[in-house]
């Protein structure tokens, strides 16, 4: 099965008068860093992730970048890196606020296939998070994977599945398919 992590740089909105970018974007933007702030770090499809969090009781977040033709843009904050990875694909890390209800909005677009999958969680203090959206364009079906960056007994970080999360798609990290809105 081959797995394409390929980012694609522009979302488009099919109208009933044909297409167009999405208008009105709201960019995320950190709140500021203190010392017990939770982390998150979005692997890959960068241009197309958002960010939200419901601070309160109103939704603030967005896009965490621009859908640039730059394809690599990666954001490292100094996050750990897990125990024999290669970080060499695009990245983004930030604080986020701890205690509040955050989703991670995942897009993905393959030719006139579509892929939405929001992943919600609670993130905790001092906590860091892995959020990966991963495509089988050979099957038209994805899956987001949410882990917890944790330290082992020999220091080596190490990502788990994260526990207490909500997709929007399916329960767990399991395969969906993908829609196709083109003729309708």
């Amino acid at each position: 099965m081959k797995l394409s992590l390929f980012p694609v740089s522009v979302i488009f909105v099919f109208t009933q008068t044909g297409c167009a970018f999405f208008p009105n974007n709201n960019f995320y933007s950190p709140p500021l860093q203190d010392a017990h702030s939770s982390w998150v770090r979005i692997i890959d499809n960068t241009e197309q992730t958002s960010i939200y969090q419901t601070l309160n009781g109103k939704r603030t977040g967005g896009l965490i970048r621009a859908s640039e033709w730059v394809l690599q843009h990666t954001q490292d904050r100094g996050m750990p890196k897990v125990a024999g990875e290669k970080y060499n694909i695009d990245y983004y890390e930030t604080p986020v606020v701890p205690g509040v209800e955050t989703a991670i909005e995942n897009v993905y677009v393959e030719s006139k296939y579509t892929c939405l999958i929001t992943t919600r969680f609670i993130p905790e203090k001092d906590k860091k998070y892995e959020f990966r959206l991963e495509a089988d364009t050979l099957h038209y079906q994805c899956r987001a994977i949410a882990s917890e960056i944790v330290q082992d007994s020999n220091g080596q970080w190490k990502r788990i599945p994260l526990q207490n999360v909500r997709y929007s798609a399916k329960e767990g990290s399991g395969w969906h398919p993908m829609h196709s809105d083109i003729g309708r």
